[in-house]
Formats: C-alpha cells, sequence, structure tokens
C-alpha cells in the first residue's frame, strides 16, 4: 500500500504544461510558440474548474436521489443481491481514510518542485462514496459530510493548479515581451 501511495505522490508532468514549461528554455522561440504555450496554460487553469462543475452536477443528481425514494427500493435490492451493506461507521473511516491519503497526495505533488499533478480520479475518488452513503444512510445524513471533503479537495488541487498556471502565464508573457518583433 505504501508503494502505491508514493507512485501516486511522485510529480508526473501534467498533460498541456509540459511542453509549454519545459521546452521554453530553448533559445529559438517565435513568438507563435510562446502564444500556444499561453492558450495551453490557460487551459490546464480552466480543467480545475470543469472538474469543479463535474463534481456539483454529481453531487446534485445524488442529492435528488437520496431525497426519493429511489434509494429506499434499491436499498432492499442490494441487500439480497450482497447481504447486508457496511455500517455508516465504517464509511465514516474509509471516507476519512481517504481523504487523508489525497490531502496527502495533493500536497506531496506540489511539494517537490510547484508543477501540479492534476488528474481527473480527484473528482471521481469523492463521487465514488455518494452511491454508498445513499444506500447506507438513506436518511442523507451524511451527505454534507462527503460533499465538503470532496468540494476541499478539489478547491486545493484548483487553487494549487491555478496558481501555477498564473505563474507560469507571467513568465511566458515575460518571454514574449523579450523576443524580437
Amino acid at each position: 500500500m505504501s508503494g502505491h501511495l508514493i507512485e501516486h505522490i511522485k510529480v508526473k508532468p501534467v498533460h498541456g504544461a509540459g511542453p509549454a514549461v519545459a521546452d521554453s528554455t530553448t533559445p529559438s522561440w517565435s513568438r507563435e510558440q510562446v502564444a500556444g504555450n499561453v492558450a495551453r496554460l490557460h487551459a490546464l487553469s480552466r480543467r480545475g474548474l470543469w472538474g469543479l462543475i463535474l463534481f456539483l452536477v454529481l453531487s446534485a443528481v445524488t442529492l435528488w436521489l437520496s431525497q426519493g425514494t429511489f434509494s429506499i427500493a434499491a436499498q432492499a435490492e442490494l441487500k439480497e443481491v450482497f447481504g447486508p451493506l457496511p455500517s455508516v461507521e465504517v464509511l465514516n473511516l474509509v471516507l476519512g481514510v481517504s481523504w487523508l491519503c489525497a490531502l496527502v497526495m495533493i500536497l506531496g505533488r506540489r511539494g517537490t518542485d510547484g508543477r501540479p499533478g492534476y488528474n481527473w480520479y480527484n473528482v471521481g475518488m469523492p463521487a465514488a462514496f455518494y452511491p454508498l452513503y445513499v444506500f447506507c444512510d438513506p436518511t442523507g445524513t451524511y451527505f454534507p459530510a462527503v460533499f465538503l471533503a470532496g468540494l476541499v479537495l478539489l478547491l486545493l488541487e484548483h487553487a494549487f493548479v491555478h496558481s501555477y498556471t498564473a505563474r507560469a502565464i507571467r513568465e511566458e508573457t515575460a518571454r514574449m515581451e523579450r523576443l524580437p518583433h
């Protein structure tokens, strides 16, 4: 398990930011190449917002489903298929451990060289707890806890990605100003 955790903490190049930053040290850059890098960095900074929107939509759908009779009927069918569902205390423990591991991974990636490591699994991981809580807690008591846990992680990661891209865009803009017209 620790090997798996260490593998996720290692810095991974971000799709779209790698060429923009790594290759920008070559002396023969044109204005079009720098402008393309700035456009890729802007796209990277918006990726976190798309992840937040996706998470909010999944949260709204989950809240809607948990308010109806769907979860009670599905809970009875799940008990027939899988046996007794796990207790809410077990789910709380797993959510807490998962949240702490995700926080360590986000902070670990941030601490190495400042390059962001945004991945779409950061949206899916907190959202994966929604069906578990809907079926194990039909009253919806723990929905706010699951929602806030996911939202905090996504906002923290988006803040890191945004600060990185803002700094890189400033550097690329300064590089463009130094290039001959």
